[in-house]
């Protein structure tokens, strides 16, 4: 996904224009553009070592390893200083813009405790119930296995004894920062134990990591097995050890205030994911200002429909069991489902040519996620085409009756289109991005677009004859403004772990089990929750100005198409990209 230097938009272009370079001037801003982009390019291979390689997927998660990396950035922001931005053309100001924030959220990160990924997503915490080698790494390791190929039978039982290494050099950085006073939450440690435990313990035939071989290569499967139980399962065995030395002094604390330099850790994780300078406690503010608009706003549509009885969290908890919306847990239930999603999808496809200019429309369909991955997967994801494949917009069809058709339509707009899929076929079609801006991701940009997605979508004329469908969409948008009010209650607000359920509960009208699980996550990830709103709410935001600055001249397909080909952004520097093409 990406874009061509040299398939620019015309917009940006005529706003490098509108700078005055021209001339030697012009021939000055090529020589440090090129240099920028060589400088970049470099940057991003060492960028992906932390999250591992190709050639090294595990990486190197030691306490060693992590002050190389800061050292790295270090070096990097030196050598991003050297380059002097004025002499810069406006396209390469992005990525100049771009990297300077990068290298500036991981040099305050990488010099607090706990981990930060190539998402810019920190944890406060080394391993969690939501992270750490053993959690994400398994499946990752099983599913490159290719069993009929000799080098990569080999690289696998590789890294399987790599795995051990990384649990090993994690579980010595738990007790490094639990010597600083770092102490996940109880009930995190519990969950985390037991999750730890248990991939130590599992079958073969149920570990992600050893799955593939079972049955498909008795021999190979015998060796990886023998090398799990001899590496791994010692390993596992000392990182929770190492996570029971903590659990004497854990409370049920929820918000990383509670941590050694909790306070400024939340706003430094809030900046990493919203790619923004909103102070926590402002936006707490907006998050409930949010919450009281699309509250109003639902209230209203749902006393049109004749729903007047009760909260709004009450009458959305009611809506989701009502039998006129849902669809027996059967294959004749799954059947229909699927029928429901592949129409909405149609229709939404039909609108597309209001939103985007030019017009980009490629092949995307309703499927069926695998059977197997159904339990540990949310209610639909997006899975771009390959080599002539249409993209896939993958439903949870394990429980229809999770998905009633009041829901639909807004899963659709925002897995679908205009959401996920027309983002990856706009970015496809735009050409290919810079080595570093394909390693540098901001879940703002890649969220917040489905979330301004499900919102045009509405103003494009989604919802026209059909009221339930809106008061699905404005459901949506409040459960992400109910996140913002929830994760700085959290950690900014002092809230509990129980009033961040009840808010959820009460207010957005979630289902509790579902909901607790969701609160634990933001427990070990702050801010993580706040990227989608915001993200959202700055390309509206963003617009919005333009729309004032041009005036006749401002068309929705244009800025649409701005955003997309532009590629992943933080939100600052977004922002100022838009006031440059509008001004131009």
């Amino acid at each position: 996904m990406g874009m061509n230097r040299r398939q620019m938009l015309a917009g940006v272009a005529a706003a490098a224009a509108a700078t005055g370079i021209t001339g030697g001037a012009a021939h000055a801003a090529g020589t440090q553009d090129a240099r920028l982009a060589a400088m970049l390019d470099r940057h991003a291979i060492s960028l992906r070592a932390l999250g591992g390689d190709d050639d090294g997927p595990v990486g190197d998660r030691s306490l060693e390893g992590r002050a190389a990396a800061r050292r790295a950035n270090t070096q990097r922001i030196s050598e991003l200083a050297s380059v002097p931005r004025d002499s810069l053309s406006a396209t390469a100001r992005i990525d100049h813009d771009t990297a300077a924030f990068v290298y500036g959220v991981l040099d305050d990160q990488l010099a607090r405790p706990g981990t930060i990924d190539l998402d810019l997503r920190p944890s406060p915490y080394v391993v969690s119930q939501m992270n750490g080698a053993y959690y994400w790494l398994p499946s990752q390791l099983g599913v490159r296995l290719k069993p009929d190929d000799a080098a990569s039978r080999s690289a696998y039982l590789d890294t399987i004894a790599a795995l051990a290494r990384g649990v090993d050099q994690e579980s010595a950085r738990i007790l490094h920062d639990g010597a600083q006073g770092v102490t996940p939450p109880d009930f995190v440690l519990a969950a985390t134990l037991a999750q730890v435990r248990g991939l130590r313990d599992s079958d073969p035939a149920a570990n992600p990591l050893l799955s593939r071989t079972v049955g498909a290569d008795p021999e190979l499967a015998a060796q990886a097995v023998q090398q799990f139980r001899q590496l791994v399962a010692p390993a596992l065995d000392r990182q929770a050890a190492a996570l029971e030395t903590l659990t004497g002094r854990a409370t049920s604390t929820a918000g990383v205030w509670a941590q050694p330099d909790g306070d400024a850790n939340y706003a430094s994780s809030l900046r990493a994911n919203t790619t923004t300078s909103i102070p926590p406690a402002a936006l707490h503010r907006m998050g409930l200002d949010w919450v009281r608009e699309l509250s109003g706003e639902i209230d209203h549509d749902l006393r049109a429909v004749g729903l007047t009885e009760g909260s709004v969290g009450e009458r959305i908890a009611a809506l989701n069991i009502d039998p006129r919306f849902r669809q027996p847990d059967t294959d004749q239930g799954r059947a229909a489902v699927q029928k429901q999603a592949e129409a909405y999808l149609a229709a939404a496809r039909g609108r597309l040519p209001r939103a985007l200019t030019p017009l980009i429309d490629t092949p995307v369909e309703v499927r069926r996620m695998p059977r197997t991955s159904e339990d540990s997967s949310p209610v639909a994801f997006y899975n771009a085409g390959h080599d002539g494949a249409p993209g896939g917009v993958l439903l949870n069809l394990k429980t229809p009756s999770d998905l009633p058709s009041w829901r639909l339509p807004t899963l659709i707009h925002h897995e679908g289109v205009p959401g996920h899929h027309t983002q990856s076929a706009v970015m496809r079609d735009a050409g290919a991005l810079s080595a570093f801006r394909r390693t540098a991701r901001f879940s703002a940009w890649t969220e917040g677009w489905a979330l301004y997605a499900e919102h045009m979508a509405d103003e494009i004329g989604a919802y026209q004859d059909d009221p339930f469908g809106r008061i699905g969409y404005l459901q949506a948008q409040l459960w992400r403004a109910g996140r913002v009010v929830v994760d700085t209650g959290l950690h900014h607000e002092r809230w509990s772990r129980e009033q961040a359920v009840a808010y959820m509960v009460d207010v957005v009208g979630e289902l509790p089990g579902p909901t607790a699980r969701e609160v634990d996550r933001y427990c070990v990830y702050p801010g993580q929750a706040c990227c989608f709103m915001v993200g959202k709410q700055q390309l509206v935001a963003s617009r919005e100005t333009a729309r004032a600055a041009m005036g006749g001249r401002f068309a929705l397909g244009d800025y649409n198409n701005l955003i997309l080909r532009s590629g992943p952004l933080p939100m600052e520097v977004l922002d100022a990209m838009v006031r440059q093409w509008s001004a131009a």
